[in-house]
Order: structure tokens, then sequence, then C-alpha cells
């Protein structure tokens, strides 16, 4: 109802988390038509699929940038903020484990920033505060962040520096933004069930809507979980869709200590195959089931280089 009347409609649809952010882009898109000839400092609300913008041109990045930017946008989706203090400073942070610290590293060599420990806590937190590091770190996720309270944190900074909000693109299976929000909120597993191994991978968060595309990319299924105040979970278990999932973190790497366990996923089914997990603990077949676990639980990033 607010759109006809005012380009601020984006903040107030996104703010009652009742329209569902993915049929945003073509409504959007409808009311860009007449604002596509010219770029204006008035237009703060425009499409993915129509008009530019002096700031922010997904052009200017290579392939290997465009990546990355996709997947900081999952990531900072998952793990991230993008804060306006009370007198108007802009931040980035992104609060990841103690032993996802090169991932932080990572970015912090792209853009800068500053990393620290929590205190109390096994944790690190990355922070990005500087305006010049800021508009960068913007140019490189508008059109790409759309977790609904990460777009609503976006549009706000976008206002604040005067640089034109993009509506999130279309997710695809070779878009970087799975694997980073993957890094944030994913976890892959296995357990016993009735004598023999289950590998799982999963990703959880508060509202459907923002892990809703995992299912419709990768399958699997979502399910509501009751416990620690509710959540939604998206899971897939089936050989075909883990090694589906497999690939396209080669072609899309994670970058946390999570990608450890995925680059085990081939020796787990290698090994569940021939069930060495049943062998007599003496036999050569078993102690390579043994070796296998120990990696799985092993903390040691290397292990899988």
């Amino acid at each position: 109802m607010n759109c006809p009347i005012s380009w601020n409609c984006l903040y107030l649809i996104v703010g009652t988390k009742i329209i569902s952010v993915y049929s945003l882009p073509n409504l959007v898109k409808i009311l860009s038509i007449k604002a596509n000839q010219l770029v204006t400092k008035n237009r703060k609300c425009i499409s993915y699929l129509v008009g530019t913008s002096e700031t922010t041109r997904a052009s200017s990045y290579n392939e290997e940038d465009n990546l990355f930017n996709e997947w900081l946008s999952g990531l900072i989706d998952g793990d991230g903020s993008l804060l306006i203090n009370k007198k108007g400073y802009i931040s980035c942070e992104i609060t990841m484990s103690l032993k996802d610290e090169h991932a932080l590293r990572y970015i912090q060599n792209k853009l800068g920033g500053s990393i620290k420990l929590r205190s109390g806590v096994k944790a690190v937190r990355y922070r990005l505060h500087n305006k010049k590091g800021m508009i960068e770190l913007i140019n490189r996720i508008n059109g790409k962040v759309r977790h609904t309270s990460r777009l609503k944190q976006l549009n706000l900074l976008c206002t604040v520096l005067d640089i034109d909000f993009i509506m999130p693109d279309k997710l695809h299976k070779k878009h970087g933004w799975f694997s980073g929000f993957f890094d944030a909120d994913g976890t892959i597993t296995f357990s016993f069930k009735n004598n023999n191994p289950q590998l799982t991978v999963s990703v959880s968060n508060k509202l459907l809507i923002d892990i809703y595309w995992f299912k419709e990319v990768f399958g699997g299924n979502i399910y509501f979980d009751r416990s620690h105040n509710g959540y939604y979970k998206w899971s897939i278990q089936s050989k075909d869709d883990i090694l589906s999932f497999l690939n396209y973190i080669i072609s899309c790497p994670s970058r946390s200590i999570k990608r450890k366990r995925l680059f085990l996923v081939n020796q787990y089914y290698e090994l569940k195959e021939i069930k060495a997990y049943l062998e007599d603990e003496n036999t050569a077949m078993y102690k390579a089931w043994k070796k296998f676990v120990d990696k799985w639980n092993s903390k040691d990033d290397d292990i899988v280089h």
C-alpha cells in the first residue's frame, strides 16, 4: 500500500516482515521503469534489473572479486551487522568462532579494519568503521545482501552515505552467497542411526524466508525446531544432494573451518560403502575409519590441505 506513495517503500515493507523479500525485486522493477533514464540523488530504491549508479557497479569487479563479494554478503547476512550509532557513525561487525580467524583475516586483507578477541568467549570480531572502507564494503555487497534484518540495515547506511540502494540479485547454483551464509549459519555432521552413519548438511535461521533459497537451489527439506526459542532448519542427507552441494563448494569455496569436513565427504562415503566402521578394531579397514574420524573431529584446519 505504501509503494505508490514513497520511494521509501522498501524500508516500510521490510519492517513489517510480512511480505516475502524475494518478491520485492519484481515490484521494484515496475516502480523503477520511469526512473531508469537518469540516476538521481533522490532515488534510493532501485532494482538490480533496472538502472545504474555512480557509486555501485557490479561490472567494476572481476569474476574472482565478485565471488568474494557474494561470499562476504552471505557471511554478513549470517554473522554480521551493519550499524549506525547515536552520533551517526557507521560500521560493520562480523563475529565468528576463534578457529575461523583466518576467514576474517581474509576480509581484513581486502578491506582493512581490525580484529579483536571477544572477552570471555571463544570468538573473534572483525570491525570496519572508517568511511572510505565502509563505502567500498557497501559497493561490494549492495545488491547481494538479502537477510531480512540486514536489508533494513543496508538501506539505512545507503541513505546516510547517499548511495542508491539495490535490491538483491537472483540466487543460482554458482552464486557465492550460499557459501558465505553456510560459513555463518551452517553445519556438517554425521551420527549413527541403527548402527549406520548418516551425514547431514544443514543451515539454520530464525526466519523461513532467510533459508528458503537453499531448498530451492539444493533440494532437501526445511522444518521448524522449537528449541532455543524456535528456528527454521534446512537440511540435506541424501548422497546425491550432499555431493551436489560439495561440487558447489568447490566452485564457490567455503572459507571457514567447516571446509575441513566438506573436503572429507568423499572419504566418508568411500569408507561407509565398504562398512569399515563395522570391522574388527585390529583390521586395516577399521583403523582407516578411526583415522577418518580423528580427522573429522580435529581442530587443525591444515588437515584438509
